[in-house]
């Protein structure tokens, strides 16, 4: 236990890092309106491209298991003076990451399955497609639901408790509503503006996490 404070800390940092990627791949691989507006182009792509369409979906199933790490060291700082909103970060977290999981391998699996079929009946193909991604969206707002409310309820009780910097706290708020915002479908900048956020929130927590 004395050293799951500087595991959790890392595993932070790395899942910032590996959110950074993420977010670099997002100009390359095709988001969610080249799928709604082209969703041919997006199934050629993915059979052109397979291995940035795995890596991008690899890297948010990677992000999530790193996540549950982060949290567990949070959830072990905030535990003495906060232990109720401590055990709902948790369990609250948990089933956000599970979310985001799912999500990723839907998206991962479904698209290569479907690029595949593509060439054999191309309707059909963008039919299962549209619906398998409509599936992935919902389990990505069910992860961006329960995260968001995971994050506020971490910034309030950091910036309440003083268990780490307050100043990280007031972040964690932030990106928790933020995280909420972006369930609904608006402007494509919004959702880069809560993905930085996330990605400093996560860098800065885990480094001082790290600290002890």
């Amino acid at each position: 236990m004395e050293r799951l404070p500087r595991y959790s800390g890392t595993a932070g940092i790395i899942s910032a890092f590996l959110l950074l990627l993420f977010l670099i791949l997002g100009f390359v691989v095709p988001g969610t309106g080249a799928t709604f507006a082209d969703p041919v182009r997006t199934l050629t792509f993915i059979a052109q491209n397979r291995w940035e369409w795995r890596i991008a979906n690899l890297l948010t199933a990677l992000v999530a298991g790193l996540a549950v790490v982060f949290t567990a060291g949070l959830r072990n700082r905030l535990r003495e003076p906060a232990p109720t909103r401590a055990m709902l970060v948790l369990y609250t977290a948990l089933i956000g990451f599970g979310g985001y999981a799912l999500a990723s391998f839907i998206l991962w699996k479904g698209g290569n399955a479907m690029a595949s079929y593509l060439a054999k009946d191309q309707v059909a193909a963008t039919h299962a497609w549209l619906a398998l991604h409509f599936a992935a969206r919902g389990a990505a707002d069910v992860g961006n639901a329960f995260v968001g409310v995971a994050l506020i309820l971490a910034g309030w009780a950091i910036t309440e408790t003083g268990a780490i910097t307050r100043s990280t706290g007031r972040l964690g708020i932030v990106t928790g509503l933020m995280t909420l915002v972006v369930i609904v479908p608006l402007a494509r900048w919004i959702e880069l503006v809560q993905a930085v956020l996330t990605i400093a929130w996560l860098a800065w927590t885990g480094s001082e996490l790290r600290k002890t």
